[in-house]
């Protein structure tokens, strides 16, 4: 009996184990991914500041985009990690 308990614990653990293992990968995508989509938000910046009327509209609404996706990114990798906890 003690030994199908022990068995059973050590699965358990196992299996913990590598859920937080996903979760501690899933938060370095995310963690990639949010430095990415800041990467392109100051390069379309960068490109507003060179643009005529135009391009800065453009650029500008290129950089809240990535303003965005780089936040929400961001918000996942920190919640991948609470969950991995």
């Amino acid at each position: 009996m003690n030994k199908t308990l022990i068995a059973l614990a050590t699965s358990f653990a196992l299996l913990a184990a590598g859920t937080a293992t996903a979760q501690v990968g899933k938060a370095a995508s995310e963690a990639t991914d949010s430095a990415k989509h800041k990467i392109d938000e100051k390069r379309a910046d960068s490109e507003a500041k060179k643009s005529g009327p135009v391009g800065k509209a453009v650029n500008n609404v290129k950089s809240g985009y990535h303003k965005n996706r780089s936040k929400a990114s961001a918000d996942k990798a920190k919640q991948s990690l609470k969950n991995a906890g």
